[in-house]
């Protein structure tokens, strides 16, 4: 955690001090988001910046010392159960903003994380465990990481003799265990008789090897308000997300639903009403109940949830946005510049909805899929692991030398 103590930060501070009633809020947007640029410039990886008031954290049981208590001050994403931001009030001057840099299945190598920029009435709950983790060593011998904790599944990649890795996940029986993989966002699963653990095994979390592993705010649920303000100049509350230039594909799970995306999205999320996911530009995969649809750029995707904000329905096909409902989004506090793309025209829809009627489940309606977890993509084995789109069937497909494979289990 840190605070700045610099005559910047006090002439910033100034500025977001509580407005009179006779504030009109283009005024109170300006403000409040020119102080969460000033303020949040330096937030680092895995963090959350606390941008504009007024915003509640609460902290998970085991943080100690927390802060986190006023525009300016930085704290730990692992730290952070929940954060609720205040709705617009012309008579205090408050709305809140927040910001996080996540790292998401990115590698911890990447210099930027996954940018989540919050305003309004929003409440955000981290529900990815909090991290636990130990340093494992290779023996003598290559060893094989996999995508599931068994020896049938696809070998992903052979650590080398003496490795060291990162171990953040186990078997409840303690027979394997789940690292991160070198020079990578992902994880994969070794056999722990082939690995000398340096610390108490029993301290990593219990890993269900069906689901994936998500890192802190990979991993969350949230509502948006559905108040709308009489004011065109105010966001609509809800979430942006950008990815880093370069980076790829990037997985979440938001409310029970698996979103990938590469891209600028708006997110919104009411109880007993609809997730909306906006793309301005890029791409969204969204994926629930075993089913998939992409919203590019233009469009936009619904999907029905119920009063504990958990899917009740499959994803929408694409829809065109309007574009009142985007046009005064704060992308300027994103850290990669873009320009919203317009809506896509009633023939663009058209051939997009096309194109996906006949794709009935998330990649293939065959096998289990690894990128599912819970009942986002529930097949009946649900043997999914969460790594990246391989099936066991696949997997089996791809060992051609298994005989050989198999010997880097046995050490």
């Amino acid at each position: 955690m840190k605070r700045s103590c610099s005559m910047v930060l006090v002439f910033i501070l100034l500025t977001i001090v509580p407005l009179t009633a006779a504030a009109d809020c283009p005024t109170l947007v300006k403000q409040a988001l020119f102080a969460t640029d000033s303020l949040c410039k330096d937030t680092e990886n895995n963090q959350a910046c606390y941008g504009n008031i007024r915003l509640q954290a609460k902290p998970n049981p085991q943080t100690e010392n927390f802060v986190f208590s006023q525009p300016g001050d930085h704290a730990n994403i692992s730290d952070i159960k929940s954060l609720q931001l205040s709705p617009m009030t012309l008579d205090t001057g408050e709305w809140g903003v927040a910001l996080m840099h996540v790292q998401a299945n990115l590698p911890a190598t990447s210099p930027n994380n996954l940018l989540l920029l919050a305003f309004g009435d929003v409440i955000i709950e981290n529900t990815a465990p909090v991290p636990t983790t130990l340093d494992v060593q290779v023996g003598n011998a290559f060893v094989n990481a996999r995508w599931l904790p068994n020896t049938n599944s696809r070998t992903l990649i052979a650590l080398k003799p003496g490795q060291i890795a990162t171990a953040v996940e186990r078997l409840a029986d303690r027979s394997w265990i789940r690292i991160n993989l070198p020079d990578s966002g992902e994880t994969g699963w070794v056999k722990t008789e082939l690995l000398t653990v340096k610390g108490d095994l029993n301290r990593l979390n219990v890993a269900n090897a069906t689901q994936p592993n998500y890192r802190p705010m990979q991993a969350f649920t949230f509502t948006s308000g559905a108040d709308k303000q009489n004011c065109a100049e105010i966001p609509q509350n809800g979430l942006l997300i950008q990815t880093p230039e370069g980076a790829g594909e990037v997985k979440l799970w938001i409310n029970q639903v698996v979103v990938k995306l590469g891209s600028t999205v708006y997110f919104q999320a009411q109880s007993n009403g609809d997730m909306v996911v906006t793309t301005l530009e890029g791409h969204a995969t969204v994926e629930a109940q075993g089913v998939s649809h992409t919203a590019i750029a233009g469009s936009r995707i619904h999907v029905k949830l119920d009063a504990a904000m958990a899917p009740i329905s499959a994803p929408s096909l694409p829809q065109a946005y309007q574009m009142a409902d985007v046009q005064n989004l704060p992308i300027q506090n994103l850290q990669r510049k873009i320009h919203i793309h317009p809506p896509l025209t009633e023939q663009e829809i058209a051939s997009l909805q096309e194109s996906q009627t006949d794709n009935c489940s998330v990649v293939s309606c065959e096998g289990n899929n690894s990128n599912c977890p819970g009942n986002s993509c529930h097949n009946g084995t649900n043997n999914n692991n969460g790594n990246g789109g391989n099936t066991d069937n696949k997997d089996k497909d791809k060992d051609k030398d298994k005989d050989k494979d198999k010997d880097k289990d046995k050490g």
